[in-house]
């Protein structure tokens, strides 16, 4: 089925330049920002470790690789993210994003909510992957 837009355009001054204008703003905010290194990688050996905030505020993703010794939640090794993006997960405490070990075990990255400081859980020696997409409130 067809539909005949000259009648809606021949009104409209600029109708299809407008309809992409107005297209374009909706779809930019859907973009990610630039990425964004997570700060003070206190104890962690990192491939990687960033993070991008969506162009509209409305999430993070989180990506990161941390390799080394097995880390327990209890341990100094430590990253941060900024606390204006910590504070808008929508947890009062942290939040906890799983993630695997190179040995296909689970692993956890906790994020403190007022603090913005990502501690980590892995069973074992192997590096952790960590890729998430978290929404902002």
């Amino acid at each position: 089925m067809a539909i005949n837009f000259e009648p809606i355009f021949s009104e409209m001054a600029n109708g299809p330049e407008k309809i992409k204008e107005n297209f374009d703003k909706v779809n930019n905010g859907l973009n990610w920002g630039d990425p964004q290194n997570f700060l003070n990688m206190n104890g962690v050996t990192s491939e990687f470790s960033q993070y991008r905030v969506r162009k509209d505020g409305n999430a993070v993703i989180v990506t990161l690789y941390i390799t080394g010794a097995a880390i327990d939640s209890s341990s100094d090794v430590a990253c941060y993210l900024p606390t204006s993006i910590s504070k808008r997960l929508g947890y009062s405490l942290s939040t906890q994003v799983i993630g695997r070990t190179d040995n296909n075990a689970l692993g956890f990255m906790n994020i403190a909510a007022q603090t913005g400081k990502c501690t980590f859980h892995k069973p074992d020696a192997s590096g952790l992957y960590i890729q998430a997409t978290l929404p902002l409130v």
